[in-house]
Order: C-alpha cells, then structure tokens, then sequence
C-alpha cells in the first residue's frame, strides 16, 4: 500500500509541476470561456486587480498599441469586445522577448493570443494599472 501511495503521489506532484513549467499553462484561460464571460473576467480583473495578481493568464483579443507622449512609453494591449460587440475592454501586456515596434509586431486590430502572469504596476500610491507581464503573443 505504501508504495502504491508514493507512486501516485509521485504522479501528481510530477503532472502539476509539469504543468506550471509547461508555457502555455493558464490559471484562467479566456480562450475556453463564452464571450459574455470572457468581457465579465476582464472587467473584474481591471476593477479588483488584486485578486488576480501571480496568476497566469490566457486571453485572445485584437492587438492594440498606443504611445503616451508624456512618458515617451509604447504600451501593448490584447482587447476583447463584449457580446454584442458594443463595448471593449483589454489588458495591457509586455514581452517577456522584446521585439522592435514596428517591424516585429502585428497591425492594429490583428487577432492575438497571449499568455502571461497578470500584475499591478504602481504610478502612485495606489494608482496603476493591470498588466500581463512576461507575455508570449502568438497571432
């Protein structure tokens, strides 16, 4: 009996290792979820950003990128629309293998998919904005 539970605990233990080391690994896939749910999801991860911090996100959306001229800084972002396509919401995300903009990215608007670990980036007290850092885009 003994052995039959240090090979299954074995198994367990080596499958979930596997599977947070595996890539493309997701605490919360968006890409499984209904449209309706997936707007839901990022509503509440911009509105309650502390609830999501460490996890591993995966979300498909359109690619977006804007320039903020006060800081000199170009932001990436994975955008989805709700349901009736009426209402937008996206999540901010950055790299983990930097390319040059914008030779080595997709136009605006081009479908994408990326996986990463969602964080709160502080400007200010608590001011800031959720990002999904160390993101792979695949398009």
């Amino acid at each position: 009996m003994h052995k039959v539970f240090t090979i299954l605990f074995f198994c367990i233990f080596t499958t979930a290792a596997f599977a947070k080391e595996n890539s493309n690994y997701a605490d919360i896939d968006l890409t499984r979820m209904s449209s309706t749910m997936v707007y839901s999801m990022v509503y509440q991860m911009v509105t309650d950003p502390q609830k999501y911090v460490g996890k591993r996100i995966k979300m498909k959306g359109a690619f977006s990128t804007y320039f903020d001229e006060e800081t000199e800084q170009r932001f990436f972002g994975c955008i989805i629309k709700d349901a009736l396509a009426c209402c937008s919401q996206g999540l901010a995300f950055e790299l983990a293998k930097p390319r040059k903009y914008p030779s080595e990215f997709p136009s605006q608007g081009t479908p994408i998919t990326i996986i990463g670990t969602f964080e709160f980036e502080k400007i200010e007290d608590d001011i800031g904005f959720p990002i999904i850092k160390d993101a792979k885009m695949y398009r």
